[in-house]
């Protein structure tokens, strides 16, 4: 297994130096992956404005389009290379119980997964358990936001890349599970979550969130479907490995 580490922090940069500090006795290779930044020009042949419009609830911003297409840069990366699953951080996570940590990894890389996240922002009630070893893992009622550390495997970084346009943020279509043919779990309780650094990311997203009224309605239509799809693609019989 190998790390990847999004990032657009310059060489020397707090966010790299964090990161680094977490990750420097961790057992597995790891690398930083320089992302796209808000005006390069890869990301108008990557945002499909009218799939935005018909498939989501809200428009998204430039720095939420730069962020989806690192990740696509690291799961190409996954694709492309020779393990059969890999870790993927965001440079603002902190690991905050590194025994229970290095407890998941294990456990999880150990059995057959698509993704499982470490590390969920406001989750929900939990819906469905399971035990992988001694890690926990569990389903919430809604998939949780956030991708700032994951487990995923390379058949399932192969299946997120076949969308060829990308119309959501990366964690909502996380939370669209179903429509890429992977099962997406989380550890808990997480033994990773958010360093806090200053973030553009999340500006650049609350300025998307005022709607017009029509628009408004239809996110609600929409976030009713996906209510009940997640529900029909989460696995409910109980199962330990």
């Amino acid at each position: 297994m190998r790390g990847y580490v999004l990032t657009i922090d310059p060489t020397g940069g707090t966010r790299r130096e964090s990161i680094a500090r977490e990750l420097a006795d961790m057992p597995f290779e790891w690398e930083f992956v320089e992302g796209l930044r808000k005006g390069d020009a890869a990301l108008d042949a990557l945002y499909s404005p009218a799939r935005n419009l018909l498939l989501s609830k809200r428009s998204l911003s430039a720095g939420e389009i730069a962020c989806y297409a690192g990740h696509r840069m690291i799961w190409q990366k996954i694709a492309a290379g020779p393990d059969a699953c890999a870790i993927v951080f965001e440079d603002d996570a902190a690991i905050t119980d590194r025994e229970a940590f290095d407890r998941a990894v294990r456990d999880v890389t150990a059995a057959p997964f698509d993704i499982v996240k470490l590390w969920d922002i406001k989750p929900k009630p939990v819906f469905v358990r399971r035990r992988i070893g001694d890690t926990q893992i569990v389903v919430h009622k809604m998939i949780a936001s956030g991708t700032g550390c994951y487990l995923i495997s390379r058949e399932a970084a192969c299946k997120m890349l076949r969308r060829k346009t990308v119309f959501r943020a990366v964690d909502e279509d996380f939370s669209h599970a179903w429509e890429f043919n992977v099962q997406i779990w989380s550890v808990w309780p997480n033994p990773v979550s958010e360093r806090l650094l200053e973030s553009s990311l999340e500006a650049d997203r609350v300025s998307t969130k005022r709607r017009a009224p029509l628009r408004s309605l239809w996110g609600e239509a929409l976030q009713f479907v996906k209510k009940q799809r997640h529900r029909l693609h989460v696995p409910h019989a109980p199962h330990d490995v």
